[in-house]
């Protein structure tokens, strides 16, 4: 990624902040798939120290990480990243990942999908948003079963080792999630929201 700070501060003008104060995290859609015809979408994230994201992987995109600030520690493909200011990581597909902000300061980062992902785009607000009113544990998977299945499955988002076992049994719980209305639920009242 080539994106200068002066760059993503000119991006994010403008743009819906999207905040969760209670685990100090804020993100900012700088380009969704829809701008960039599918491309990739571009998210801004900070995230306070200590702030985690649980171990997971994608089929459907590659990830890159660009950080502006802070330190970054986590696993990508079994393999330890110490992230700084400067540095980057690609997550591949099917790539194991997770990070976690270590240190005293905010982790400031840009993180592409390649290609976009409406369904991560929506969800990824969605979570931020019921984070704020207590429906997700501090590393952001929804408490409840059925949100946790229909964020997971719409946002091309899969748990590794004894997790993956439980992927049919979450596509069952997102399309029964869809059946009773709790897509639309959560659409109306936390994605829109800003």
């Amino acid at each position: 990624m080539d994106w200068t700070e002066d760059q993503i501060a000119q991006m994010r003008q403008g743009r819906t902040v999207y905040r969760d104060e209670s685990q100090g995290t804020s993100l900012v859609w700088l380009r969704t798939g829809a701008e960039t015809g599918g491309e990739y979408g571009l998210i801004y994230a900070e995230y306070a120290p200590g702030g985690r994201v649980f171990p997971h992987f994608h089929t459907l995109y590659v990830e890159t990480f660009h950080v502006f600030d802070g330190l970054v520690e986590g696993r990508v493909a079994g393999r330890e990243v110490h992230l700084e200011t400067g540095d980057e990581a690609v997550v591949p597909k099917r790539a194991v990942h997770e990070f976690r902000i270590s240190g005293d300061r905010v982790g400031r980062a840009v993180v592409e999908l390649r290609p976009a992902h409406p369904g991560f785009e929506k969800w990824v607000v969605a979570l931020q948003n019921m984070a704020a009113d207590g429906l997700t544990h501090p590393d952001g998977r929804p408490k409840n079963l059925y949100h946790l299945a229909l964020i997971l499955v719409e946002s091309d988002i899969h748990l590794p080792g004894a997790g993956r076992a439980m992927t049919p049994v979450l596509r069952l719980l997102a399309a029964a999630a869809r059946r009773k209305g709790i897509d639309r639920q959560l659409e109306q009242r936390y994605y829109r929201r800003t």
